[in-house]
């Protein structure tokens, strides 16, 4: 880190930074950078690349610019001045900048023993920091800004396009002539590169591809058509040689199929085979006939076999019928015998029921009278107890309303109480610190002279008089003296002020004239709370149900005991055992009455099940008669018709005529199994294929036999070797001349290689100063590592790692930050040197670096804010407070 005497003798850093009513910024203020590594921490969306675009506006954008990106600067939501102040020391002087944009734009920019303002300072700001303004439009970073601005990195630029090194390019070419001098060559040596390149041209592509219009390319072209015709021609030959041979095996092979008869003799196979197939297809009919015959047969002899069932069926359930018939006669019997006597067993049970019912009626006339009496003098307590509760709350209520106008008047309670400690606590504290900071004075008048204060009171000589605001003094034999306490003391005084009447004005908001009197009547207060809190649970307690609804009550109960018949005159008073007396009698009453109702009910349901059951009974017995005797007269019916012994005979005869078509249809089964129908169908189908077969191949041979002949007639095979002998003569002249083109375009594109490679040596050498800055940097990260540059653009290339190159758009995105951040910090040593102004910052440009390379990227920053001023913006504070740099907070 930087110390202080280091910060004086920088060339250039940036000293602090204010913004007002700058885009998501109300209000903001870093200072104290330091020249070496300074952090500043904030979260997403706190305004930590607001800082850069508002250094980029203060520094590069005019102050009277009226763009999209200038209306960008204005706060959000509301109209206001986007003002931004900047101090930055340059050589050996200190400068401050302030802008201001839209509304009532400024520009100022002072230093020791001069300032300038307006359109002056962009003038001068562009020659302090050699960079151009635009013409019109807005200032943009790869085209107008200069090297000052190519080292501020914005967010996501570092891993995504390299340097973006832009109009950067003709500062860091000027800083690299003035240590290594220009490139080596002159204009002879541009001339011959130029005399080179013409050559190189005439054969090759930019790329090192053939041209187009080469004139190898050429030959190689013709050398190519030559070769096509001699294979075409070629080809000519071989297929009439190769038609003539298949012509010979097609006339062979035809001829054999003649001697052989193949076709006659495939004809007569294919006939035996359809003869063979015939005699199967007869042999399959006759033996679906005899499978007829017998299932004609079997349904025959199951209809006999189903009749015989049946009949047998029939006369077992005419002899259940008989017997069902019998027994539902005798139950009848014994239904009608059980039915007397019951008439007389019901006439006594009628007569206990109206007993009983008369009993029980007496009974509970005399328990409803007993009840209600009990009832009356029961509800005229009930009332009376309710009146009671209701004078008892009645007298709560006035005590309540005495208590709530006790407390008519502003409350005083815990929270006033601690707002009045709070207001006297602050009064007396500022009176302490005026009382210690205010100045004091002590007079010493010479002889019998006097001092007085504004009043005329006599300030005794000798004595301290603190003052504490302003106070006029008179002078005995001098005059006056007035005293104006300034600083903290003035300030002081007013705050000591305004807390005497914030604690007078509580005061008499709450009607009271010190806060021991608001203790005393919140305590006061605090005790008729609790009282009213409890009378109010005592009434309550009286009337959970509420006044209302307690009056209510009352009036129910005295409109009942109204509708309540009068008691008798004189009678004495019913007591608890007569009641239980009455309630026994009518219980047992009632007792009897139910008993004797219930048998009553219960005898005659019995004797209307009875006659039900004689019903039922009588039913049955009719159904059971009817049914045997509809059964014995369709057994007589069926016997009539047929016989059983009949249907036996009928069984056994269906049953030997089965036994004869089963026996047919074995002896068909035989038969067809013998004839093998598979085998049969297969050889016929084999026998039709291989007669089509042979048909066809004997027409295809025929035809192909005319068309090679055709053919061949109309081909001659002395014109294609003529042809053949003149294309290969053509063919060696063009090789030669290829030959000779070939070793010119060789030796132009080595000379072309050869003088660009000598100029590449000496741009390495012409960009070896940025190589040397960043050696130290890339060996903290990546060890054994070197970078390589364009050497026309200056962007990074691609890395060389463990002897592989990589492209460095391939590298990962941490990797990727981390070599454009130290290539950057490199140049930003260039440029340095070179007599530029060089601040770098980084804005979140190592989000993408993981935990151990972050560790190494500290060293390299370390190691570069020994030379150069150093700025990084982050949201991730954890990632930097290893860093050993003073962190400013957002």
């Amino acid at each position: 880190m930087s110390n202080t005497a280091d910060w004086e003798n920088a060339e250039m850093y940036l000293r602090s930074l204010k913004l007002t009513d700058f885009a998501g910024i109300s209000s903001a203020e870093l200072t104290l950078f330091e020249p070496g590594l300074n952090v500043i921490v904030g979260d997403n969306e706190a305004g930590k690349s607001t800082l850069l675009t508002a250094l980029r506006a203060a520094f590069f954008q005019r102050h009277r610019a009226t763009g999209e990106a200038v209306k960008a600067l204005a706060p959000y939501q509301r109209q206001a001045r986007p003002e931004i102040h900047v101090d930055f020391k340059l050589a050996d002087t200190v400068y401050s900048l302030r802008k201001a944009f839209l509304q009532r734009p400024e520009a100022e920019l002072t230093w020791p023993g001069g300032s300038l303002t307006g359109d002056a300072v962009e003038e001068r700001l562009a020659e302090l920091f050699r960079f151009a303004h635009p013409g019109r439009g807005e200032s943009k970073l790869d085209s107008h800004q200069g090297a000052f601005g190519l080292l501020w990195v914005e967010q996501g630029r570092s891993n995504t396009g390299g340097l973006d090194i832009g109009v950067g390019k003709d500062a860091v070419t000027a800083s690299l002539e003035g240590e290594v001098g220009q490139i080596l060559g002159g204009e002879r040596g541009r001339a011959m590169i130029g005399a080179a390149k013409t050559l190189h041209d005439r054969f090759f592509t930019d790329t090192g591809r053939v041209a187009q219009a080469s004139p190898v390319r050429q030959a190689e072209q013709l050398l190519e058509e030559l070769r096509a015709d001699l294979a075409v021609k070629a080809a000519a030959r071989t297929d009439f040689e190769e038609k003539l041979q298949r012509l010979d095996g097609r006339r062979a092979t035809l001829r054999s199929y003649e001697r052989d008869e193949a076709l006659a003799k495939a004809e007569a196979a294919l006939e035996a085979a359809e003869e063979r197939a015939r005699q199967t297809v007869g042999l399959e009919g006759a033996m679906r006939e005899a499978t007829r015959d017998l299932q004609h047969s079997l349904a025959r002899r199951d209809g006999v076999a189903e009749r015989l069932k049946q009949r047998d069926q029939l006369a077992a359930s005419a002899a259940a019928a008989q017997q069902a018939s019998e027994v539902a006669a005798a139950a009848l019997l014994e239904t009608r015998a059980a039915r007397e006597g019951e008439q007389a067993a019901i006439a006594a049970a009628e007569a206990e029921a109206a007993a009983a019912r008369i009993a029980a009626e007496t009974a509970e006339a005399a328990d409803d009278a007993l009840r209600a009496s009990l009832e009356r003098a029961r509800m005229a307590t009930e009332a009376e107890a309710m009146g009671r509760r209701l004078r008892d709350a009645g007298e709560i209520e006035t005590r309540l309303a005495a208590l709530q106008a006790e407390s008519a008047g502003p409350a005083i309670d815990a929270a006033a109480i601690k707002a009045l400690e709070a207001a006297e606590r602050k009064c007396r504290d500022a009176t302490i610190r005026l009382s210690v900071t205010a100045p004091v004075l002590v007079f010493a008048p010479s002889g019998d002279r006097t001092v007085r204060d504004a009043t005329g009171a006599v300030i005794a000589a000798g004595t301290p008089h603190r003052v504490t605001g302003h106070e006029r003094f008179d002078l005995d034999g001098f005059g006056s003296l007035t005293v104006e306490p300034g600083g903290d003391a003035a300030t002081l005084r007013r705050e000591c002020d305004a807390a005497e009447a914030a604690l007078a004005a509580l005061l008499d908001r709450l009607g009271v004239v010190s806060i021991e009197e608001s203790r005393a009547r919140a305590g006061a207060a605090e005790n008729r709370r609790i009282e009213t809190a409890t009378l109010k649970a005592q009434a309550a307690a009286l009337l959970p149900e509420g006044r209302a609804a307690a009056e209510a009550a009352l009036a129910d109960l005295s409109a009942m005991l109204a509708a309540l018949p009068a008691p008798a005159p004189d009678g004495p008073s019913p007591s608890p055992a007569d009641q239980a007396t009455a309630r026994a009698a009518r219980n047992a009453a009632r007792t009897r009455l139910e008993t004797a109702t219930a048998t009553l009910e219960r005898m005659r349901r019995a004797a209307s099940d009875g006659l039900a059951t004689i019903a039922r009974a009588e039913a049955d017995e009719a159904h059971r008669r009817a049914e045997a005797d509809r059964l014995r007269r369709d057994v007589a019916e069926a016997e009539a018709v047929r016989p059983r012994t009949a249907l036996a005979e009928d069984l056994a005869a269906a049953e030997l005529d089965r036994a004869a078509k089963a026996a047919v249809l074995e002896r068909r089964q035989r038969d067809l199994a013998a004839a093998d129908p598979a085998t049969v169908q297969l050889t016929l189908e084999a026998r039709r294929k291989a007669l089509a077969e042979i048909r066809r191949t004997v027409a295809a041979l025929k035809e192909e036999t005319l068309r090679l002949e055709g053919e061949l007639e109309a081909t001659g095979a002395t014109a294609l070797g003529e042809d053949v002998a003149r294309l290969e003569g053509e063919i060696g002249a063009v090789e030669s001349r290829l030959a000779r083109l070939r070793i010119e375009a060789a030796a132009a594109a080595m000379l072309h290689a050869t003088l660009i490679a000598a100029r590449r040596e000496a741009r390495e050498h012409w960009l070896g100063p940025i190589k040397t800055q960043v050696t130290p940097y890339l060996k903290l990260i990546h060890p054994g590592a070197a970078i390589e540059l364009d050497d026309s653009t200056l962007e990074i290339r691609s890395l060389h790692r463990a002897g592989v190159e990589e492209d460095f758009k391939r590298l990962s995105a941490g990797a990727r930050e981390q070599v454009a951040v130290v290539t950057r910090l490199a140049l930003a040593q260039v440029l340095k040197k070179g007599g530029h102004p060089t601040a770098v910052i980084l804005d979140d440009a190592l989000v993408n670096t993981d935990e151990k390379r972050l560790e190494r990227m500290h060293l390299v920053l370390r190691l570069a804010s020994e030379t150069l001023q150093i700025i990084v913006l982050t949201c991730r504070e954890r990632d930097f407070r290893d860093l050993g740099a003073p962190i400013q907070r957002l």
